[in-house]
């Protein structure tokens, strides 16, 4: 498809500021209602850390309000990279005249993360030319699925990693498309950098890490593997791995290097690096059967990292990524974190699935003898697998899908050909008579491609949303802009009256006890030491509260003498769920043991709903509700949710504040007596 020049070069850049404005503009929509404020989860984390980066010029190597008492490394455990760039991005916004922190990290999604937009048109256009380049770019400026994760306040990792990602896809494809040595190697060096670049802010650079790494594994074994194939694919991932010796501090500290998902990586990389040079060392026998060498000599590698102990264990974490049916043991606080949960692929992706699946189908059965474009079709496939075990990915499908669609608008493209050859032949003969094809014959005779692409592109695109789903069959679509207009940000009304609370009238070194997921608000908006977060790095301490939660008030003062606690804070509607069977305190029980089945995997939730839950909670048929048993009301959490409404008596703790949200009790702060 030809450029089309200078007028070609201006449409390229009309769609992608359209598109990124667009991005931005449906990004920007919280603020409009809840102001300039921090999703109230890990970007509170983030936040503190980049501002520790920003005052002293380094990351911290202690966190002094985390994991009380012991604390953690935070270049050890978090993506270094996320702060070094949300610290330069600052100190550009400065120059400008945004001088508050805090503010600039809440806005730096709306501005960063619609860059994919840059690196997507790019690829397209270099694969399938500029139809398939401005559909794509359209897809992924209006899709939910990316657009949930990268909002105003939601200053998190996928907002800088997904853009980098993709900028790593498309100089793969540029390496794997170049004749010339020289761009082969820089353009897979370029990618090797962005990649990275992702490495050391999100987990998620692992798709590609090891996507690389599959393929280069596929092409071998399809005899398809040559020596700018092998750069192309094999430069990217060895760069991560060079980097993970010490360059990357929380690569590092993970041993990326010797991990099991590595050991695909150095398996690929020496198979890949035989089959390319048996041919050039003249051994004869060995040359001709080079791939079945070339694949023993991987599987040999494979074989002696898992016999010799050298791998590092998958995480229960990334266990259920990879594997979501798997059974993790008993207790564990993986599968109680709602971002492990499984993935809402058809919740967030929606009507982009129609022309995605068409797009990846005919990509898949047409084009799969040309490598760069069966690429994007591998790649897609593992994207969409993992977005659909873990609810946190969805967002890294976004771009496939996006690019599979632009696929499916060139196919239609290449559909209405004939039709346009008529068109164009009338037109001819129109014109040397000395007339005009009129419009309206024009679109008689193109109606059935224009009627697909309206039907099959034009909507899916335009109108995509988020299905929510609120239990009981219930459901309701809404569009991706109304979606985000509507997205929380900040403290609820109680939560920030008790953060104020505790900020005023607590001592510095008080300690605070809470359930994990408040960590990071006490933390960030109060300034009080915790023992637990939403990093959930120590599944020991988690375990320890959940016990003294749900057990007597003699757990819970023990635990606070323990660790030299003064505070206990509960939310009240979010964990004893209005004392109707729901709430946080679920999770708590499961990993304090109280459950024999899992309410959290679908093969257990009937035996826990007869068995486990009964011992918590009875289903009265009177009222038609459940109520809590005598049990469920001696623990420590439901005598604090039901002395704060003026219920339960405490022998060991005195409620000391209540925050209220619209007149209803929201949070209760109990302080040890004595």
């Amino acid at each position: 498809m030809p450029d089309g020049g200078m007028k070609g070069r201006l449409i390229d850049v009309l769609v992608i500021a359209v598109t990124y404005i667009i991005g931005a503009v449906i990004r920007i929509l919280p603020t409009f209602k809840y102001g300039a404020h921090l999703t109230a989860d890990d970007p509170l984390l983030h936040y503190r850390i980049t501002a520790y980066l920003v005052r002293t010029g380094h990351l911290p190597t202690f966190d002094p309000l985390a994991w009380h008492p012991w604390s953690y490394d935070p270049t050890k455990v978090l993506p270094i990279l996320h702060y070094y760039t949300g610290a330069a991005i600052y100190k550009i916004a400065s120059l400008f005249g945004f001088r508050d922190l805090y503010t600039v990290v809440v806005y730096i999604p709306v501005f960063f993360a619609p860059l994919v937009v840059i690196p997507l048109y790019l690829l397209a256009k270099e694969l399938w030319g500029r139809a398939a380049a401005i559909t794509s770019a359209f897809a992924i400026s209006l899709s939910w699925a990316y657009i949930n994760r990268s909002l105003a306040g939601w200053y998190r990792h996928e907002q800088f990693a997904i853009p980098l990602l993709i900028t790593s896809m498309y100089f793969t494809i540029k390496a794997m498309r170049s004749d010339e040595e020289w761009k082969v190697l820089a353009y897979s060096g370029l990618s090797g950098l962005f990649l990275v670049y992702s490495a050391g802010v999100w987990a998620g650079f692992k798709a590609l890490y090891d996507g690389y790494a599959l393929f280069l594994m596929i092409l071998l074994l399809l005899n398809r593997l040559d020596w700018r194939k092998g750069l192309a694919l094999g430069l990217p991932p060895l760069y991560v791995l060079l980097a993970s010796l010490g360059f990357l501090s929380n690569q590092a500290y993970r041993r990326l290097y010797v991990s099991v998902e590595s050991t695909l990586v150095w398996a690929s990389l020496l198979a890949a690096l035989v089959y390319i040079s048996l041919p050039r060392l003249r051994v004869g026998a060995l040359a001709e059967r080079r791939r079945i060498v070339s694949i023993g000599v991987g599987l040999a590698l494979l074989v002696a990292f898992f016999a010799l102990g050298v791998y590092q264990p998958l995480t229960g974490r990334l266990m259920r990524v990879l594997f979501p049916s798997v059974k993790l043991p008993k207790g564990n606080v993986v599968e109680t974190v709602a971002e492990h949960g499984a993935g809402a692929t058809v919740e967030t992706l929606t009507t982009l699935l129609i022309p995605g699946v068409l797009g990846l189908f005919f990509l898949l059965v047409e084009r799969w003898r040309n490598d760069d474009e069966l690429l994007i079709g591998i790649m897609t496939l593992i994207s969409l697998y993992f977005a659909t075990s873990i609810v946190r990915l969805p967002p890294l499908a976004a771009p496939f899908v996006a690019l599979v669609t632009g696929f499916f608008a060139y196919r239609i493209m290449l559909f209405s050909e004939p039709y346009m050859k008529k068109v164009r032949s009338l037109e001819r003969a129109r014109r040397r008579r000395g007339g005009s094809l009129p419009l309206s014959r024009k679109l008689s005779l193109m109606k059935v491609p224009v009627i697909m692409m309206i039907i099959f592109i034009v909507l899916p695109v335009a109108f995509q949303g988020h299905i929510r789903n609120y239990g009981a069959g219930r459901s309701e679509y809404v569009l991706t802009y109304q979606e985000a207009m509507e997205y929380p940000l900040g403290f609820t009304e109680g939560w920030q009256d008790a953060l104020n609370w505790l900020r005023n009238n607590t001592r510095p070194d008080d300690v605070v006890i809470s359930w994990w997921d408040y960590g990071y608000w006490m933390q960030t908006g109060a300034g009080k030491i915790t023992i637990v977060d939403g990093l959930t790095i120590n599944s020991t301490q988690i375990r320890l509260v959940a016990r003294s939660f749900i057990g007597p008030e003699e757990r819970m003062l023990d635990l606070a003498s323990r660790f030299n606690a003064t505070y206990v804070v509960v939310d009240v509607p979010r964990e004893v769920g209005q004392f109707s069977g729901g709430g946080k305190w679920v999770a708590m029980a499961w990993i304090a043991g109280e459950f024999q089945h899992s309410p959290y995997r679908p093969d257990e939730a009937r035996k826990w709903f007869a068995q486990d839950l009964q011992k918590f909670f009875v289903f009265d048929r009177t009222t038609g509700r459940s109520v809590p048993t005598d049990y469920t009301l001696n623990t420590t959490l439901f005598k604090m949710a039901l002395n704060a409404i003026g219920g339960a008596k405490l022998n060991y703790f005195d409620l000391v504040h209540v925050g209220k949200n619209k007149g209803y009790v929201e949070v209760a702060i109990f302080k040890v007596k004595g």
